[in-house]
């Protein structure tokens, strides 16, 4: 299959906290897209091997979320030379090369639909975000005070401003979730996604063992990773499952919900044997 070729698209992402991890989802999203650049922005971290086509740009720590907000509504506009950018994570990249469509590059930001969110302002989750340099220009905009989280900023909050001062286009939401899957359950092929949840579809086991151990100690504290738990279980990967359940209990997750998940996998897990 020919690659794709996106030459008005920087592919990036910013982490300091798991950039390993990081690394491993920006080649997943290259693997059939050829981008403008490769933009891997972290702090004291190189990998092992050289990375061709990776730029690596050292921006100082940004030890809180708070601070990685600030760097992306602030400092990445200076960064990007292309007129859209993919803003990654390490838990979201591209999925199907092939659901690519030129309409996303039509709005200013085009990104997975807040599902909680009231009628002209689900568009915006910023973890697998297709921004334009208009989009960004309206980040720094210094009106814009309440920072963090800088997707809810921008898509919800001053959203209005956006639009109406800036100009700002977002997707709607029937062409977003052609674009990614979110925190609404996956229904059909997308180009990419955001959410932990998610990686048990695109990832065979081998893989996510391998991806566990690299995953950030914080997320183990976080409601997504039960998540991740079930859906490891329902793609058939209960040992996995426990992993990450005995993982979240390490990090202090309690309550009936843990139990019953831990239950459910090892009994699965048992099962798995005689299943096959």
């Amino acid at each position: 299959m020919p690659r794709l070729p996106l030459p008005q698209v920087t592919l990036c992402a910013v982490d300091t906290q798991a950039p390993a991890l990081t690394m491993r989802s920006l080649l997943r999203s290259t693997a059939g897209i050829d981008f403008a650049r490769v933009l891997l922005f972290t702090h004291k971290w190189l990998p092992t091997r050289v990375v061709p086509g990776v730029e690596i740009i050292d921006i100082g720590p940004l030890p809180t979320p708070a601070d990685r907000s600030q760097f992306l509504l602030r400092q990445l506009l200076a960064h990007i030379r292309s007129s859209h950018v993919l803003i990654t994570q390490w838990d979201g990249f591209v999925a199907d090369p092939g659901a690519w469509s030129d309409e996303f590059l039509v709005h200013d930001c085009i990104a997975p639909v807040w599902p909680d969110a009231p009628a002209g302002r689900q568009v915006g989750s910023g973890g697998f975000s297709l921004r334009s340099r208009r989009y960004l220009a309206a980040g720094t905009d210094r009106r814009i005070t309440q920072l963090h989280p800088e997707d809810r900023a921008l898509g919800a909050t001053y959203r209005e401003q956006l639009e109406r001062v800036h100009g700002v286009s977002f997707a709607p939401p029937a062409l977003a979730r052609r674009f990614a899957w979110g925190d609404e359950t996956a229904s059909a092929t997308a180009f990419g996604f955001h959410g932990a949840q998610h990686l048990p579809r695109v990832l065979n086991a081998v893989t996510m063992a391998q991806w566990l151990p690299l995953l950030p100690l914080a997320f183990y504290d976080q409601p997504a990773a039960l998540g991740l738990a079930r859906m490891l279980m329902a793609r058939g990967m209960p040992l996995l499952a426990q992993h990450v359940l005995q993982r979240c209990q390490s990090a202090g997750h309690t309550g009936l919900q843990l139990r019953v998940l831990g239950a459910a996998a090892a009994l699965l897990n048992a099962l798995k044997p005689a299943r096959a």
